[in-house]
């Protein structure tokens, strides 16, 4: 189902009300879209037609309702049911008509519109121009990391204490307990990075990175007035810490132990005997983290 989900749940269900067809379902294609509709009708099964999707320049019209015969391949015809919990359920005729295109397969859908207007030449190059450097930055950053990564493995014995002194950190003198229960919230979170440390081990990194980077909030423009200024120091907190150099140090002793771990939620058995799934092991090999 591509990068969708289907979980079935046994619960209340939560369904969109009213009559309005943009809402969340499940497509299924169909290479005979008009026998599913026979069958439906036979079936005395209640159902809706689409008539948002543009249709072929053939139909005469920029709706899927144009024709009743619907006979014409370029039209984009779509019917939804409601399943018995309410949820819609759409059979289309998509992929001979608008996937192809979408995809590329289809240099054109005729009587189609976007309707959006093209960049000017001066626009695309200034957003082609501004991507370019965005992807050089990240490209630079994924080459500063693979050395710095090289270098932990060739100077230091991939300990939390070693690293952090080889990244210049000076460690803090007491963890800053609100950062250590977000770290530990987000270690029961499947595939975050810091499910690569065990949950007692999270503090020492988080003193051995001084808790963390330290960033400076901007003041309000408008705050020029000495007074305003004054209440603003006294009354807002215009530093923060972000353990982003905490993270730093997770990813590396990642790297130099080779292995990334996923640790699976915690189940519950029906007689709600918990238990926790053992941790998902991946060899990294030569590719690492920023591959």
């Amino acid at each position: 189902m591509g990068n969708c989900e289907l979980h079935l749940i046994k619960g209340k269900p939560i369904v969109p009300q009213g009559d309005d067809l943009v809402v969340g379902h499940i497509s299924i294609d169909s290479d005979n879209v008009l026998g599913a509709l026979d069958k439906l009708q036979k079936m005395n099964v209640p159902f809706r037609k689409n008539s948002s999707v543009p249709a072929g320049a053939d139909a005469g019209s920029m709706n899927t309702n144009a024709n009743d015969d619907m006979m014409s391949d370029k039209i984009v015809t779509q019917f939804f049911v409601r399943d018995p919990d309410g949820y819609y359920i759409e059979v289309c005729n998509c992929d001979e008509t608008l996937t192809k295109y979408c995809l590329g397969e289809k240099d054109a859908l005729p009587g189609y519109e976007e309707g959006v207007k093209p960049f000017s030449f001066a626009t695309a190059s200034a957003t082609i121009s501004l991507m370019q450097r965005w992807v050089d930055k990240l490209d630079a950053r994924k080459e500063q990391t693979k050395k710095l990564s090289e270098k932990v493995k060739k100077e230091t014995d991939g300990s939390v204490e070693e690293i952090a002194k080889l990244l210049g950190y000076k460690p803090a003198c007491e963890v800053d307990a609100t950062i250590l229960q977000t770290l530990k919230d987000r270690h029961s979170i499947y595939s975050d990075i810091w499910q690569n440390e065990e949950v007692d081990d999270i503090e020492s990194v988080l003193v051995a990175a001084g808790n963390g980077e330290l960033y400076v909030l901007l003041l309000l423009p408008n705050m020029i007035r000495p007074s305003a200024l004054i209440f603003t120091l006294l009354h807002t907190k215009i530093f923060y810490l972000d353990p982003k150099s905490a993270e730093t140090i997770v990813k590396l002793r990642t790297e130099f132990n080779g292995r990334l771990i996923c640790r699976p939620p915690v189940v519950f058995e029906a007689d709600g005997t918990k238990y926790n799934p053992e941790p998902i092991v991946t060899d990294l090999g030569t590719r690492g983290l920023t591959q």
